[in-house]
């Protein structure tokens, strides 16, 4: 639009020119300046006007792109002050975390000295129960060795009435009782406290051994013998082994069913299974059934008055030999299998 008023007023100079006379006089000169006047402020007034036009568009621009990046500005002041907060809150949480991991790892700390301390005190308690057990039981062999040699005195002179000596036939069987639970106490003192049970290896027959703890029993025990049994072995103590296994498998059996003792050689070594038929062992106590004091029916009381050693007993005997001692229950059959380097 300035373009064009400027055009005009070229224009309008050229005309007025061409209407001067000869003589250089412009008649109509006048008219032309106060025309070209006119035209120059209509083209000033336009040129304002459009500079004022943009000078708005410019300002409504400018205040749209203002209004924009506060916008964005106030969008990412949102995103930045949450993320800080979020920061802030996990440093917190981190913070607090190790201090507690600092508080668990002192209270551990001192748990494990407290347990430290007390399974030493118990070890000590425990070393005086075994020790105290196993001096009673040996000062208890000499006044019950006395009684047993009392009573046999008594039988042997034949002078008693046939009440009388049912009765000393009872105090002689209950003082062999005795003497075999002493003898089991002493063996788990020396078990426990003197690091395994001494052994006097000589040349032995297990079959032999076999045959005698059948004797022994004077039940029905069946005993087959397969190959070479001869080893270097503790006579006393395997035989003690054997006696108590079939001893538990007689007390378990069920009434009428036998005892089966199989020995078999195995290259170098030499095995025996004693097997009876009866209730089997309940499957939460056969992986303790070698402890001390653990029978197979815990809340019943044994027949033949046994504490519980025997197993355990067996099982050291075996280890002292450098065998194993294992037992399995199934099937209305239950096996211990003695596992016996020659």
């Amino acid at each position: 639009m300035v373009r064009v008023a400027r055009d005009r007023a070229d224009q309008l100079v050229e005309a007025a020119r061409g209407d001067a006379g000869p003589s250089g006089v412009d008649a109509g000169a006048p008219h032309a300046r106060n025309t070209l006047e006119g035209e120059r402020a209509e083209a000033d007034q336009e040129v304002e006007h459009e500079r004022a036009g943009r000078r708005t568009q410019g300002a409504s621009a400018l205040a749209a792109k203002r209004e924009t990046t506060d916008r964005d500005l106030t969008g990412e002041r949102v995103v930045t002050d949450t993320s800080l907060g979020d920061l802030r809150e996990a440093n917190e949480h981190m913070v607090g975390a190790a201090l507690r991991a600092h508080e668990l790892a002192d209270e551990a700390t001192e748990a494990r000295a407290r347990a430290e301390q007390t399974a030493r005190e118990l070890h000590v308690v425990a070393e005086f129960r075994e020790m105290f057990i196993g001096i009673l039981g040996h000062d208890l062999r000499t006044p019950l060795g006395a009684i047993s040699v009392g009573a046999a005195l008594l039988l042997r002179r034949d002078r008693l009435a046939e009440k009388d000596q049912r009765i000393v036939a009872r105090i002689m069987s209950s003082t062999e009782r005795m003497s075999r639970m002493i003898t089991q106490l002493l063996d788990l003192t020396r078990a426990r406290l003197g690091g395994g049970l001494p052994l006097e290896k000589k040349p032995a027959d297990l079959a032999e051994l076999c045959r005698l703890t059948v004797e022994e029993f004077e039940a029905h025990v069946e005993l087959e013998v397969r190959g070479d049994l001869t080893g270097q072995w503790d006579s006393d103590r395997l035989t003690e082994a054997l006696s108590n296994l079939t001893g538990n498998a007689l007390e378990y059996a069920t009434p009428g069913t036998p005892v089966r003792l199989v020995a078999r050689a195995d290259g170098d070594h030499v095995v025996v299974e004693v097997k009876n038929e009866g209730a089997p062992i309940a499957s939460d106590v056969l992986p303790f059934i070698f402890e001390p004091f653990r029978r197979g029916k815990q809340n019943e009381k044994s027949p033949t008055g046994n504490l519980g050693l025997g197993l355990y007993i067996a099982r050291q005997i075996l280890l002292a030999h450098g065998g194993t001692l294992d037992a399995g229950s199934a099937a209305g059959t239950t096996t211990f299998v003695m596992r016996l380097p020659r």
